[in-house]
């Protein structure tokens, strides 16, 4: 083989070995630290409710609170269970591609890569991430708005 070969498997390695780190590191920090910022975590569910504890920007406990749905409309508790369960997997999606926009950036960045072309780059790895994890608290607060109490 010549090493230019090689020399792109190295590269290829360091890359995927870097992608197992940055996974590594954002399931750390989304399910056994549980880090949430403005996420919300089922503390107690009944029948007919639900007790919520919602989180500040910090990822601190801010304020709980009960939502208990309308007649006949039961199986928005349900949907709220859900929603708030998958609410790691989101967090797990957007930590890693921050992880990997950063470490991307600043190989760029080495490389003397002009700043727009890495922060074009950056933003358009994260925007996925972000505007799915935005939808799903958009979708939680939603059901919480109408009929919280």
């Amino acid at each position: 083989m010549s090493e230019e070969l090689l020399k792109k498997i190295r590269g290829g390695l360091l890359y995927i070995g870097f992608l197992i780190i940055a996974f590594s590191v954002s399931y750390f920090i989304a399910y056994p630290l549980g880090y949430s910022p403005l996420g919300y975590e089922v503390v107690e569910t009944n029948e007919d409710r639900v007790v919520l504890q919602s989180y500040n920007i910090l990822g601190q406990e801010d304020e709980g609170m009960t939502y208990l749905p309308q007649e006949g409309e039961e199986w928005r508790a349900g949907l709220l269970k859900d929603l708030v369960s998958y609410l790691p997997k989101e967090y797990l999606f957007f930590f890693t591609t921050i992880i990997v926009g950063l470490f991307w950036g600043g190989i760029d960045l080495l490389r003397k890569k002009s700043w727009i072309r890495v922060v074009l780059w950056v933003g358009l790895l994260v925007i996925v991430p972000a505007v799915s994890l935005n939808k799903h608290l958009n979708d939680i607060q939603e059901i919480l708005q109408n009929y919280s109490i």
